[in-house]
């Protein structure tokens, strides 16, 4: 099992409705809603607002101030917003038009009026799309970087339909996209989603063309080359072992570097890059690279991570200090470092102390917790069969499966062998039968099995450290990294 699991950035997995809203929410301090007309609601503003109708009394003196109807059409839309009166919003748009004519192309009146039809978009509104477009093209290049482009807003309503309805359309949500691509292809947002769309019905291809159509028309998003990055990780993880994908573990790699110069303090790109360097062997940049981050963002969490980088190296004295700090830091008793880095310096004692902390923490277990639990407890003679019982066992592969038979003895170790299909399986094949040999005396047996799990270099597996550990213990060489 690999040592750490920690998922990858997501990349706007619902795309923002617009500007408006989060002008409007520091601007009244309430949250969006659908506008509906509530049956007993006024139907003059003016009554409800002191502000509004002061506003009101300075534009019909003087009816030609752009600037006071800017700040009528404000008032108003803020009014809609925290009253959920449409009648509002048709003055504040009013007001809004009002402006444009006084001063023609005005790019802020522009913007606050595009985004409400935005939001008017996402709510359903068809005759909204057709007055947003026509704003939308009067925008500079330049400004409409800084809103959605009006498609985006017809993905978002299909998407919130779709996800309330329970039934999925995607060629619906990807016509959306293609139309925004169309729309604003010099804006990062539309390309990203779309990939994740493609990414996500593990459409790779699709997915990685989206992406560098986007990057070769946007030069300067950091998004895009993580986002590049991150589909090249799935694509290897979506064959069932990234380690015998080397070619596109090494293309994510790439892109992540692409991606550190236009977004150098994002700690979640560093995070990437060390642990696909430890998946090379590139131990001094993966170690280069947890320390970036850790002087990043020194969370308990990511320190714990680079604690555990030294730990898969055998570098002991540091990975036992850097935890000391995670837990200073306040790492959780149900973070996996707590007891796995003792595991591998093998400190029994210390690491079933804090396996029993974990397991308390945790309401289901894995299969992998299971054997950990049998493992810790044979080399510090401790007990573990009260409380694994009342735990949910779960079972997330066919795989795991099969490691459970074999492990409590419904598998022969011939069955187990021919489950096993890539270097991840055979590692774990390996280990777990060389610790068997190893429980039962059988040292010559364990000593092939230890090497063998070794050889299938899969560096960031917890089984690495430990076949290493045992074959220490057992005074046998170990093939070098």
């Amino acid at each position: 099992m690999i040592l750490f699991r920690q998922s990858r950035r997501t990349y706007h997995p619902l795309l923002s409705a617009g500007l408006l809203t989060a002008t409007l929410l520091l601007m009244s301090g309430c949250s969006h809603q659908p506008l509906i007309e509530p049956a007993a609601t006024i139907t003059t503003v003016t009554s409800a607002s002191p502000e509004i109708a002061a506003l009101e009394a300075e534009v019909e003196q003087t009816p030609n101030n752009a600037e006071l109807h800017y700040k009528l059409g404000l008032a108003y839309i803020v009014y809609a917003e925290k009253n959920k009166s449409a009648r509002s919003r048709e003055l504040a748009i009013k007001n809004f038009r009002q402006v444009l004519k006084l001063v023609p192309g005005n790019i802020a009146t522009l913007k606050l009026l595009y985004n409400i039809y935005y939001e008017d978009i996402v709510a359903g509104n068809d005759q909204a799309f057709t007055e947003a477009s026509s704003i939308f093209n009067q925008l500079s290049t330049t400004t409409q970087k800084e809103v959605n482009a009006p498609s985006l807003g017809v993905f978002l309503h299909h998407y919130l339909v779709q996800k309330k309805s329970g039934k999925k359309n995607h060629p619906e949500l990807y016509s959306a996209l293609l139309a925004a691509i169309h729309e604003q292809p010099a804006s990062d947002k539309a390309y990203i989603q779309l990939a994740k769309m493609y990414r996500e019905e593990n459409y790779f291809p699709l997915a990685l063309a989206t992406l560098k159509l986007g990057a070769e028309q946007i030069t300067d998003s950091g998004d895009l080359y993580e986002a590049i990055a991150n589909t090249y990780e799935a694509r290897a993880e979506a064959n069932g072992c990234s380690y015998q994908q080397t070619a596109y573990i090494s293309d994510a790699i790439h892109f992540y570097q692409q991606a550190v110069p236009l977004a150098p303090e994002t700690g979640a790109l560093h995070f990437a890059l060390a642990r696909l360097y430890l998946d090379q062997n590139l131990y001094q940049l993966a170690l280069h690279e947890s320390s970036i981050l850790v002087e990043l963002e020194p969370t308990a969490e990511n320190i714990a991570f680079s604690a555990q980088n030294y730990s898969i190296l055998g570098k002991e004295r540091t990975a036992h200090t850097l935890l000391e700090q995670a837990r200073t830091k306040g790492l959780t008793t149900g973070d996996a470092a707590y007891h796995e880095i003792y595991m591998n310096s093998g400190e029994w004692t210390k690491a079933a102390l804090s396996f029993t902390d974990y397991l308390q923490a945790q309401k289901n277990i894995s299969v992998y917790d299971a054997i950990k639990a049998d493992i810790i407890g044979q080399q510090a003679d401790m007990d573990f069969s009260k409380l694994i019982p009342q735990k949910q066992l779960v079972f997330r592969s066919e795989w795991e499966a099969a490691v459970y038979a074999f492990w409590t003895n419904k598998m022969t170790r011939s069955q187990f062998e021919q489950t096993a299909k890539n270097s991840c399986e055979l590692t774990e094949y390996f280990f777990y039968s060389g610790y068997r040999d190893y429980s039962a005396g059988k040292l010559s047996a364990a000593r092939q099995n230890f090497s063998a799990a070794l050889q299938q270099n899969t560096y960031r597996f917890i089984e690495r450290p430990l076949a290493r550990h045992f074959l220490t213990s057992m005074g046998a060489k170990y093939p070098a990294d």
